[in-house]
């Protein structure tokens, strides 16, 4: 995929920040997924409330799907509803966002699979 707002939006992607990580395959994802999530809890100005707790509810839901505390399927719907409520809700573009980075790993990456 080419790195440009046209090869993302093709994608259905963006680049966010722009930044680039690169990780080997002994790196662990979900423990990636969550310092992303604590990132965006550290950062958000807390202003509005949607990105102030929001931030701070999908970090404790990733905790709890690392630590297999709670149902799996609870805790995903969860971090869809906070997605749905940040989006729509906050005042600036880390709330509006935070969310979709972490449901967009969680989806690309296959992280938290529900094995049927």
């Amino acid at each position: 995929m080419p790195l440009t707002l046209e090869g993302t939006r093709a994608a259905n992607a963006t680049l966010g920040s722009g930044v680039i990580l690169v990780f080997d395959d002994t790196v662990d994802m979900r423990q990636i997924l969550l310092r992303i999530a604590a990132f965006f809890r550290d950062e958000s100005c807390g202003q509005c409330v949607p990105c102030r707790v929001g931030t701070v509810r999908q970090e404790e839901a990733l905790h709890r799907l690392l630590s297999a505390n709670g149902s799996r399927e609870k805790e995903l719907a969860l971090l869809a509803e906070l997605e749905l409520v940040m989006k729509d809700a906050s005042i600036c573009g880390l709330g509006q966002t935070a969310a979709s980075a972490i449901m967009s790993a969680i989806d690309r990456l296959g992280l938290f699979k529900i094995v049927s």
